[in-house]
């Protein structure tokens, strides 16, 4: 084989296989994050907020209790965590009313899961410097740097669908509401190192995070 086709062989593999590897990922996202089998348990619980009442289940994937299974996910260590906040459609809110619900939504979520993940680097460093206040920078800093927040676009679902984001060194959690495809009004953890929020309705995700909030906050191990 002379040289030009050898460098000509090279190029194609070397273009072709990352793209196949991209595309399989990007065909798997489904798989990942939508359950493949019937939930180990299900719990159904109504969440009064702002005068309405809102029906959501809690489903269980993991160890048979959906209340474990998302303190699980979320307390467990990992090194990053990414959070997908929705269609890309949302980076360019107008106002509308769908808009200001999810970054609502967005904004509580990220709160909510920067104080989780933040414990752990709180905790390491108050041990060896001892000073809370010093602890609680250091916290703030690893959050800010270990926690990416991305839209739903090609390459994060296809790294999604390779195991890369979802994993037990890497949290995923992900906002599914009208604009991406939302059937049910439920919570559930498909595997470890993954939580997905469902909603069909812009108010019910936001109630739902609210939810979350109060699970994490239980003592529930």
């Amino acid at each position: 084989m002379n040289k030009r086709l050898l460098a000509l062989v090279l190029t194609i593999i070397l273009i072709v296989v990352p793209l196949a590897v991209a595309f399989y990922g990007y065909n798997n996202y489904t798989k990942v994050i939508e359950p493949q089998r019937k939930p180990l348990a299900v719990k159904p619980v109504a969440v009064p907020f702002e005068g309405r009442t809102y029906p959501i289940l809690l489903e269980s994937y993991i160890t048979g209790d959906p209340l474990v299974d998302i303190n699980m996910t979320l307390r467990s260590p990992y090194e990053r965590a990414t959070i997908i906040l929705g269609d890309p459609s949302f980076k360019d809110c107008k106002g509308s009313e769908a808009c200001i619900w999810r970054v609502r939504t967005v904004s509580e979520l990220g709160a909510t899961i920067g104080a989780v993940f933040g414990v752990k680097y709180y905790v390491e460093d108050i041990m060896k410097s001892g000073s809370n206040k010093t602890a609680a920078y250091k916290a703030a800093k690893e959050t800010t740097e270990r926690i990416d927040n991305r839209y739903l676009a090609f390459i994060p679902k296809a790294e999604i669908g390779l195991g890369l984001i979802g994993n037990k060194k890497h949290l995923l959690v992900i906002l599914k509401g009208p604009r991406e495809g939302a059937e049910k009004n439920r919570i559930y953890c498909p595997k470890p190192g993954i939580l997905v929020i469902e909603g069909t309705t812009e108010d019910t995700l936001f109630v739902e995070v609210l939810l979350i909030k109060t699970i994490i906050s239980s003592q529930v191990k």
